[in-house]
Order: structure tokens, then sequence, then C-alpha cells
């Protein structure tokens, strides 16, 4: 019995098991291009994609917490408190696009090479964001009605998109909420009359929803009962 409690905790979907797979080949790309110009430029990109991991880490942990038929009072605090802490970190998944802009900033004669590993990069971001996304829907459906799970997603994609304008132009992070959260909450509201804040929300929440409606129709949801796998 327990050997088999042991091999479920360790299960992994075909899901994860893919974004791994996407991941480390993100890796190795920056890898050899360290080793071959023996610089350490665009390794910023693991530390990035590190990032965007952590919230698929935390919708796994809400799915994995709400498994249980019966979900405790303690247990469904747990659960809120990981889905708080996915969306803190989600906009890190899709930010992974806007790395793209720096590849103005390397040498011609190997831009090719960055161009592979730079769109490898913001693929694995995207695509580990989105599977989060479709994890924390999964939770979320299994604890209000399918309109308001809905709802939610949506308000996560369009905070998200603002998240992703305070990384990539205020220059805050995940962190600030918890190091300089009244300054972050100030100049996040001062940041609304920005017309870039509003272009910059509108579209990535257009790409990024758009980008999961398609992820629903075209692939078949085959992990939506692998509670207890990863």
């Amino acid at each position: 019995m327990q050997s088999n409690q042991i091999k479920i905790f360790f299960r992994i979907s075909r899901a994860t098991l893919s974004l791994v797979v996407l991941s480390a080949l993100c890796c190795l790309l920056l890898i050899i291009r360290a080793v071959q110009t023996e610089q350490l430029r665009g390794l910023f990109l693991l530390w990035n994609l590190f990032l965007a991991w952590m919230p698929l880490f935390f919708a796994l942990i809400a799915r994995r917490l709400s498994a249980s038929i019966n979900v405790s009072k303690s247990k469904l605090a747990l659960i809120l408190v990981n889905l708080g802490l996915w969306l803190l970190f989600f906009p890190n998944a899709p930010y992974l696009i806007t790395d793209l802009i720096h590849l103005g900033e390397y040498e011609r004669h190997i831009l090719w090479f960055d161009t592979v590993g730079f769109f490898v990069a913001a693929l694995a971001g995207i695509c580990t964001g989105l599977y989060s996304l479709q994890v924390t829907h999964q939770v979320l459906n299994q604890f209000v009605s399918n309109a308001l799970a809905w709802f939610a997603i949506a308000a996560s994609i369009v905070l998200s998109g603002f998240g992703l304008y305070l990384g990539r132009f205020v220059r805050f992070n995940s962190w600030d909420l918890f190091t300089n959260p009244f300054y972050l909450f100030r100049k996040s509201f001062q940041e609304l009359q920005n017309p870039l804040a509003i272009q910059t929300t509108l579209v990535f929440t257009l790409v990024v929803a758009v980008l999961y409606v398609s992820m629903l129709i075209l692939i078949p949801n085959r992990d939506a009962n692998l509670k207890n796998a990863a």
C-alpha cells in the first residue's frame, strides 16, 4: 500500500514531462552558447524560466490538495494560499516573450542561434504558464460554478497582463509584494493612467486568452483527472 502511495506521489503527467523536455532544450541551447562564446550573456533566461515554473508549481500543489473527496477548512485555506501565489507568479510565464526585445543587443554573426534560443525560452515560458492556467481552472471548477471559474480565469489573465507591464517597464518583480508592498500598490495605481500600461495589458490579455482557448480546443485534456500527478 505504501509503495503505491509513493508511486502516486511521484507520478508526472504527460504535460509536465513535455514542459520539462522543452525547458531542458532551452537550458541546453543557452549553455552551448555560453561555452562556445565564453560569455554569460543570455543566461538570465534560465532565471526567468525558473520563475515561469513557479506558478505551475503552486497550481500543481493546489490540485493535489484538492484531490480529497472531502476538503477540510485547513486544506481549503492552503489551496487558496497556493492559488494566490500562483496568481502572483503567473505574469512571469508570458514575461519571457518580452525577453525577445534583447535580441537587438546581440552579435550579428550568431544572431540566428540566439533567435532560436530566445524563441525556445519564450515558448517554454508561455506553455508552462498556459498549463498552470489549465490546472488552476481545474481546481476552481471543483469549488465554484463553471461561469465563476471562467470569470476568475479571465480576471487572472487581465491582471497578469498588467503585472507583465509592471515587470517589463516599471521593473517590479513578484518579490516586491513582500519587500515593498506599499510602494508597489501606490506605483501600480499611478501606472493605470499610463497609456502604455493599458496598451500592454490589453495586448497580452488578448494573446494569453486566445492562446489558452486555442489550447483547450486543440489539445485533449488528458490530465483533467490526474489530481495526484504533477
